[in-house]
């Protein structure tokens, strides 16, 4: 890939029986830029960026069921506090203590992206609350506990962005239509395998909570407690796309446009949801920049 400018997009849909029936398709749709009908999602520009900086993915790894989770979750959400868009946070709800379960904990938060992601790094074996930053270190050393994410996310912070990523939004409420567009800028060439991912996550989930913190909230229950950073869903694929190859390299300046639509389920508040997009080494695993925007 040699152009500035790469916008060679997969048609997943049927113009014809798309345009007839958004709602009878299932989404997400990728819509090809320059293609038949760009309407759908109007391709917006993104402003040039000026200080590009390294930007940090916690997936914190819990469950509705686990009484350390809250304790993790409010240094999750204190770090995120304190390093704003620097930092982005996923709670990943997988694995046993994440179940469903009678009674008050018959919500099933779990995700196929979550899931798939648990499987693979096999945080829930371990326990929650555990998780990964930056997914460095896989297969040796990648599941952190809580007490030590900061250093690591400091470590990461230190280091020069390869890539930048840009998000922007669009969101029609009478059709829970999401318009998501990623742009992903390379700082330098590069011969990795490299996927984009997309999810969404929400904030202020009210659901019961096991806890044994006292600090937290009641012990052994919080009956309101507040979830934020929740994995709802993978826009692209729990894996995402492919946006570089080994075989071909993406020139420095490069510029990969991705724009998807998605029909938001009926139970998320847009107002509270965000997309989260990242890029990762498919061989290491380990994430190279991310970036989020709220949905509204």
């Amino acid at each position: 890939m040699t152009s500035k400018t790469i916008r060679n997009f997969f048609l997943f849909f049927v113009a014809a029986s798309f345009l007839a029936s958004c709602d009878e398709v299932e989404a997400p749709y990728l819509i090809e830029v320059g293609g038949a009908d760009t309407s759908i999602c109007p391709v917006p520009d993104f402003p040039h960026i000026h200080d590009p900086v390294k930007r940090v993915l916690l997936e914190d790894y819990t469950g509705h069921t686990c009484p350390n989770c809250p304790t993790a979750a409010k240094l999750a959400h204190d770090l995120k506090d304190a390093l704003g868009d620097r930092l982005a946070v996923i709670a990943v709800h997988a694995g046993f203590f994440a179940w469903p379960m009678a009674g008050d904990y018959s919500a099933d938060f779990r995700t196929e992206a979550g899931t798939e992601w648990d499987n693979l790094f096999g945080i829930s074996k371990v326990a929650n609350p555990n998780g990964m930053v930056d997914r460095v270190g896989y297969n040796t050393s990648h599941i952190l506990s809580p007490g030590a994410w900061s250093e690591m996310i400091n470590q990461q912070l230190a280091r020069e962005p390869e890539l930048v990523i840009q998000v922007i939004n669009n969101y029609s409420g009478a059709e829970r239509k999401l318009c998501t567009h990623a742009q992903v800028v390379f700082l330098r060439e590069t011969h990795r395998n490299l996927n984009l991912c997309l999810v969404i996550t929400e904030d202020e989930i009210v659901a019961p909570q096991k806890n044994n913190d006292p600090d937290i909230g009641t012990t052994p229950d919080i009956m309101d407690y507040e979830n934020n950073h929740m994995l709802r869903g993978a826009v692209n694929t729990p894996w995402g796309i492919s946006i570089s190859t080994e075989e071909n390299a993406v020139q420095k300046d490069t510029e990969i446009l991705k724009t998807y639509k998605y029909i938001m389920d009926a139970a998320w508040d847009p107002y509270k949801c965000r997309v989260i997009a990242f890029v990762y080494d498919v061989d290491t695993k380990e994430v190279l920049q991310v970036s989020e925007s709220p949905v509204i």
